[in-house]
């Protein structure tokens, strides 16, 4: 008896595994979106996850709307590449801002990111988190502080950002 019981829930179960029509997501081309953004790892003797136990720990992305146009936009932190960031230019077309932000001037191993209002200014900063470099300068978090024209300036010093490596 408890086997038919549990037959019929697996068949209920399957039957109702179709297909729907409705589609929560539709992938879009980097070639229409303008994103290219790849987190590219190169592994070679000395550089690996057996010497360097960090090596697939990174890569993150952070939404938000960085101007207040009311358009999500995107940034991507690289390790072995720098960090993009992307403008929402609607339609789903987005502009690669990186060099004229500033926010690809302090590279590093970055593992994370965050979009905050940080000084309550209206505007979202970025977090950048990073690891693991042997310098102690490029481990250090840094903090991007809007200047609501689309570039940012680096003002982690105050807040004194370091990751905890145990």
């Amino acid at each position: 008896m408890h086997r038919h019981r549990i037959l019929y829930l697996l068949l209920i179960v399957l039957c109702s595994c179709g297909e729907s029509s409705d589609k929560l997501f539709t992938k879009v081309s980097s070639s229409s979106s303008n994103i290219t953004f790849k987190n590219t790892l190169i592994e070679d003797a000395e550089f690996n996850v057996l010497n360097y136990p960090y090596f697939y720990n990174g890569g993150g992305v952070a939404v938000g709307d960085i101007n207040n146009d009311g358009l999500t936009d995107v940034f991507f932190t690289g390790n072995m590449v720098k960090n993009r960031l992307y403008l929402n230019k609607g339609d789903m077309q987005f502009e690669d801002i990186t060099e004229k932000s500033t926010v690809a001037a302090n590279q590093g191993w970055c593992t994370g990111v965050t979009m905050a209002d940080v000084n309550a200014d209206g505007w979202l900063d970025i977090y950048v988190c990073r690891s693991a470099d042997v310098d102690g300068n490029r481990r250090k978090n840094l903090l991007f502080i809007n200047n609501h024209d689309n570039t940012f300036t680096e003002s982690a010093d105050p807040y004194m950002g370091y990751v905890i490596l145990l």
